[in-house]
Parts: structure tokens; sequence; C-alpha cells
């Protein structure tokens, strides 16, 4: 990600009622994923996950309607169980330009999980993901949370 300003950024934190490790392998797992990453109506579609600095990933959140909506993205830093840094696009010409940093905090045997999504240009296609974005990250951290408790 360049030092400019980004055209759009959101910051959320949520506490996890499960250890560390735990909530860090719902990100670094594709079946684990599948269960949580994707606000409710929606579903997670993993179809390739190289999960290694470096590594390239391609899914989709496949709405009630089955429209599938493709995102794809490199890992570009995987400290675990403490941070991942990935950048992603969404298509369009040019493409979507999205980085996020998502950390993993001890909290005693809780764990503080700190999310920061920024996008580099305000396109059409921006616009309309991030009118939601706060929502759908909450209910996303939401989902984790309650995946992670019911895992521990």
């Amino acid at each position: 990600m360049s030092d400019s300003k980004p055209a759009f950024e959101l910051e959320l934190t949520r506490v996890v009622d499960a250890p560390r490790q735990r909530v860090y392998e719902a990100w670094s797992k594709p079946d684990q994923m599948t269960e949580w990453f994707a606000p409710k109506p929606f579903q997670l579609i993993v179809n390739s996950m190289d999960f290694r600095p470096g590594g390239k990933f391609a899914m989709s959140m496949r709405g009630p309607q089955g429209s599938d909506f493709p995102f794809t993205g490199t890992y570009r830093e995987i400290k675990a169980p403490e941070r991942l840094v990935w950048s992603g696009e969404f298509p369009g010409d040019p493409p979507d330009q999205i980085s996020t940093i998502v950390t993993f905090e001890d909290q005693g045997a809780k764990t503080k999980v700190h999310a920061r999504q920024t996008f580099k240009t305000m396109t059409e296609t921006v616009k309309h993901a991030t009118d939601g974005a706060k929502q759908g990250w909450t209910m996303t951290l939401d989902q984790l949370a309650e995946f992670c408790g019911k895992k521990k």
C-alpha cells in the first residue's frame, strides 16, 4: 500500500471468547473460514487459498439469490498467531485495490481482534461495497466470535 491517504478506511475491534491460536486458525483454514467469513445471508466460497506470504487467494461472496461477488488477493504478511496482512482486488477496470490488516492479541483466555481495511480508490464498485462495509464487517466479526466460541 502506498503512503497516500486511502479513499476509504474502516477499523473494527472485537473481543472473542476463545484463545488466540483458535481465533487465528479460523482465519487461516479455508474449511473454517467458510463457516463464518461472510455477513449473513451471504456465503463465502473459497476457490483457492495459498496461505503463506506471497500466496494468492480467490474467493467470492455468494448472495442469497446465487449471485457471486468475486475477489482475489495476495497474502503480504503472516505472523502466526499475531498478524495477517493481505492486499486484494474486486474486478473492474481498473480493479479496486484493498489492503487489510488483522491483528490478534491475547486478553487472558480471550482474544482481541482488530481489523483495518483501506480502499485505495473510490470507484462506483468500491462505493457500493463500502456502503455496507461497517455493517458487513460487524456481522462477520460477530459470526467469528460465535464460531470460535462453539469450537473451544
